[in-house]
């Protein structure tokens, strides 16, 4: 996700190896986020701890990181400050859909086949002309079918994929995206993998719906592929992924100002450019995982206002019991 979001703010994903990399990694990094979210969602029935939380760790940094998002983006192109809150900026959209797809997860389990209709959901919204992202409607809905999928899936399940041997499955799969998606560059669009917009008015119905489906589909097989080759010991990948939110957070923030740069160095525009800023996504994330960051703005990513944003649990209010 880093690495493709650097990309991207470098203006590289136009170059052969820069649009490769990128291409390969939005064909399956957001389903596999929206896929383990949902796999951390089975537990969500609703309750008022559960909806407090949600509050606390979702929608109030939705607000403040949208804030500082606007107010990086007037500050860096010399605009006015304008507050938006129906459009999330950037990245932000995953925790605003992610709050919803949790709230919705005692509706979708009385579902009878939940990732049926969430497949059907996929697939229709996008007939709809003015799907946009407001709200991120078009994404919620898009990528419905990978949280239901994570939703319904058992740890048995994930555990038999995870002891699946061999490996080299797996990494074959990866190396086989990378390979099609340079073979691929200039056929397949990018927003393919997106899953936020309306179908295209000049193209056949049949072969968008198909082309959304077959999107799903690399969606999951590259999560998979993804489980297969992740170890399976505790190791350094397992504290940045217990630090996954705080990267995602901050590391928009600090790429803000090379989004929005007027010029970049020439030097990103050749092909060691491109692997050094591989290097420098790697690099950010490793840097963004360190416990001396998530202490530093523990109070920004989680900030403890949940005793004046929601009322006392019940047995927290109770007068205490005298004798």
């Amino acid at each position: 996700m880093v690495v493709g979001h650097t990309l991207e703010c470098f203006d590289v994903i136009g170059d052969v190896l820069g649009g490769t990399l990128y291409k390969a990694i939005y064909s399956f990094h957001m389903a596999a986020f929206v896929i383990i979210s949902g796999y951390l969602s089975r537990s969500y029935r609703n309750e008022p701890r559960q909806v407090k939380r949600l509050l606390t760790a979702m929608l109030v940094p939705y607000v403040i990181f949208q804030m500082v998002h606007e107010a990086g983006k007037a500050l860096l192109l010399g605009q006015e400050f304008a507050l938006q809150l129906v459009v999330p900026a950037w990245t932000l959209w995953f925790l605003f859909a992610l709050m919803v797809w949790r709230l919705l997860t005692p509706v979708l389990r009385q579902l009878r086949h939940p990732l049926v209709f969430a497949v059907a959901i996929s697939v229709i919204a996008p007939l709809d002309p003015d799907l946009d992202s407001t709200l991120s409607i078009g994404r919620l809905l898009g990528m419905l079918p990978f949280f239901v999928l994570g939703l319904v899936c058992t740890p048995e399940v994930l555990e038999q994929v995870r002891s699946f041997r061999p490996r080299w499955p797996g990494a074959l799969v990866l190396l086989a995206a990378v390979v099609c998606a340079f073979l691929l560059r200039e056929q397949v669009s990018n927003s393919y993998f997106y899953l936020r917009e309306a179908y295209d008015e000049e193209a056949s119905v049949l072969f968008s719906v198909a082309v959304r489906l077959g999107a799903l589909v690399v969606g999951v097989v590259g999560t998979l592929a993804l489980l297969l080759v992740t170890p399976r010991a505790q190791s350094v990948l397992t504290t940045v992924g217990s630090r996954s939110l705080t990267i995602y957070l901050l590391h928009t923030v600090l790429l803000l100002p090379i989004r929005y740069a007027e010029s970049l160095p020439g030097w990103v525009e050749t092909g060691w450019g491109t692997l050094a800023l591989v290097g420098v996504g790697l690099l950010l994330t490793a840097v963004l995982a360190t416990g001396i960051v998530g202490r530093l703005t523990r109070w920004l990513i989680d900030p403890p206002i949940g005793r004046w944003l929601t009322r006392p649990a019940p047995e927290e209010s109770a007068p205490p019991m005298t004798r």
